[in-house]
C-alpha cells in the first residue's frame, strides 16, 4: 500500500527536513548537536535514502522508533523492499551499498521490511502562516501536465488506476527529468517542495522545488538540513 501522510504545523518548536541521509546517522547526530535540537518541540523530516553506503544503516530502526523523526520511502528503501520480496535485483542492491543488509539474520531483516514498507511516499506539513510543504524522495508525480499537488497525492494513492499509481511511484522514486531540464516551473497547489535524489553541491531552487541531497555518503559531499519556517541552511561536510 502507498500511502501519503499530514502533519499540523509546529506551533512551539522549529521543523528541520534533511537531505538523503545514507546511513550516516551519527552525522546527522552531530548537526542536530550544532543546532541545539530539542526533541520535546523540534521536528526532523527526511527525504528518504535513510539507508545504503554509509556505516550506520541499522540504526534506521532507531530512528523511525524516534516520535520526532519522520521520513518518506526513497529509491534505497524501494530496493530493499523489492529484494526481500522477491522482485528486486540483489546483485545491483549490493553495489548500491546495500551488502550491510545481506549480512543480518532474518528476523532483522523482517523487522526492517515492515519499518521501511509504513513509510509515506509524500509528507506534506501545514505551517502556521496557511502555507503547505511537500516532501518526496525524487520528483512531484505530477503524471498530467496540469496536474498539481493533490492529483500527485491522488496518483500515489491510487485514485486514478493502478497504471497511474505505478507511473507516479517511479517518479517520485527515480525521476530526475526536472533537474536535468533546469525546469523552474513550480508546482502547482503547494507552497515548496523538498526533494532529494539528485546530488548537488549546495542547496539548489528549480521553482517552488528545494533539491537539498547534497552528496552525503561521498567523500567531497555535505549531509544538509533546512530549517523550514527560516529557510536557513545547514551543512555538514563528510570530512567533519
Amino acid at each position: 500500500m502507498y500511502r501519503t501522510k499530514s502533519f499540523p504545523s509546529n506551533k512551539e518548536g522549529r521543523d528541520f527536513v534533511v537531505g538523503d541521509i545514507h546511513g550516516h546517522f551519527k552525522l546527522l547526530t552531530t548537526a542536530l548537536d550544532k543546532l541545539d535540537f530539542d526533541t520535546e518541540l523540534d521536528r526532523v523530516f527526511s527525504v528518504g535514502d535513510l539507508i545504503d553506503r554509509g556505516p550506520d544503516s541499522i540504526d534506521v530502526l532507531n530512528w523511525l522508533e524516534k516520535p520526532w523523526f519522520h521520513a518518506v520511502r526513497g529509491n534505497h528503501e524501494q530496493m530493499l523492499i523489492d529484494c526481500i520480496s522477491g522482485h528486486g535485483d540483489i546483485p545491483r542492491h549490493i553495489r548500491n551499498g546495500g551488502a550491510w543488509f545481506y549480512e543480518l539474520q532474518p528476523p532483522i531483516q523482517d523487522e526492517l521490511l515492515k519499518a521501511l514498507q509504513a513509510l509515506p511516499l509524500i509528507i506534506e506539513i501545514s505551517l502556521s502562516s496557511d502555507q503547505t510543504i511537500g516532501i518526496v524522495h525524487a520528483e512531484a508525480p505530477v503524471i498530467r501536465s496540469n496536474d498539481g499537488w493533490q492529483e500527485a497525492k491522488d496518483a500515489i494513492t491510487g485514485s486514478f488506476g493502478e497504471q497511474h499509481q505505478r507511473q507516479a511511484l517511479k517518479t517520485a522514486l527515480y525521476a530526475r527529468e526536472k533537474i536535468e531540464q533546469q525546469d523552474h516551473t513550480s508546482i502547482k497547489g503547494i507552497d515548496r517542495l523538498y526533494v532529494g535524489h539528485s546530488s548537488v553541491p549546495g542547496v539548489i531552487h528549480l521553482g517552488n522545488v528545494v533539491y537539498i541531497d547534497t552528496g552525503c555518503s561521498f567523500s567531497d559531499g555535505a549531509l544538509s538540513l533546512v530549517e523550514i519556517k527560516t529557510e536557513t541552511i545547514i551543512s555538514l561536510s563528510m570530512s567533519q
